[in-house]
């Protein structure tokens, strides 16, 4: 693919319109790479998004907007509510699902997006057209994002699968680049992934990819697992996830509030958090730097 940039009329043709209509302007790009004559931002193979995030294009785009609203609500709700003038990182931008939704409300120069993965960055430089996107090592820190410079980090899927020093870690970095009263939105997997991994241990018939197969062999004391929980521990299994994510520091990982507060809150407050797999797949927490 040849990298491009998406032009001044596709800013005008987004510029007016509300949050609906723009995720209705991305379902439709699913399909078409113009649409009134305007280039739109693209996608990878159906294939490889369904690999890499569990869906594909209409399907991916409805869950990454619920996720753009909830950051676009708690920005508004704590001060710091989405302009052009907003600096804001994706954290783990993959091939750009969730980053493009900010394409409407940010300025190009103002957008990044980071990955451990240089695949996914160049998918995302070949094919979204606005944002800046590089690699980044598994491990703190970003060298070419200076202290105090940003005002929202988001993360969907990522602190999921970190361990427990890569997240602390982690925690500790976004403290150094945020702005004072910039925010963290990132989310986590709830309580209840613990009875997700122990439904393929009981029933092996249920096992249909790979995943699957190493969350069976997670958590398996579930006594142990709920206790730990409840107790503000970490809760990691080290199942490693491909080419650029070995199980040093990347599987399965369960957060509780509990947790957040006696470790996270060193770092930066603890605004929020919910476990409500209603309102997200995953539960979310949202920090800020005082």
């Amino acid at each position: 693919m040849t990298k491009f940039k998406l032009g001044s009329k596709f800013d005008e043709m987004v510029s007016t319109l509300t949050d609906e209509e723009y995720l209705k302007l991305l379902v439709d790009s699913c399909t078409h790479t113009k649409i009134n004559g305007v280039k739109m931002p693209e996608f990878p193979d159906g294939e490889f998004q369904r690999q890499s995030v569990g869906s594909s294009d209409v399907s991916t785009l409805y869950e990454a907007y619920n996720f753009y609203l909830h950051v676009k609500g708690y920005a508004e709700g704590l001060g710091l509510p989405l302009s052009k003038e907003s600096k804001v990182l994706d954290f783990g931008c993959g091939w750009g699902r969730i980053i493009r939704f900010f394409f409407k409300d940010v300025a190009d120069d103002n957008l990044l997006g980071v990955d451990v993965d240089p695949t996914m960055i160049s998918i995302c430089n070949e094919t979204l057209g606005k944002g800046t996107y590089k690699v980044v090592n598994p491990h703190p820190p970003i060298e070419f994002i200076a202290d105090n410079s940003l005002d929202i980090i988001f993360a969907y899927s990522v602190f999921s699968h970190l361990a427990e020093d890569a997240a602390k870690n982690w925690i500790k970095e976004f403290s150094r680049i945020l702005r004072p009263g910039g925010i963290v939105l990132a989310t986590t997997q709830g309580r209840h992934f613990l009875d997700y991994c122990k439904q393929f241990r009981e029933d092996s018939k249920l096992i249909q990819i790979e995943w699957q197969k190493l969350l069976a062999n997670s958590f398996v004391d579930m006594n142990r697992a709920i206790s730990d929980y409840k107790n503000g521990k970490f809760l990691f299994s080290p199942t490693g996830g491909g080419d650029y994510r070995d199980n040093s520091f990347y599987g399965e990982a369960i957060i509780s509030e509990l947790y957040i507060k006696n470790n996270f809150e060193k770092y930066l407050k603890l605004k929020d958090f919910f476990d409500d797999s209603k309102r997200l797949s995953q539960a979310l927490f949202v920090l800020k730097k005082e």
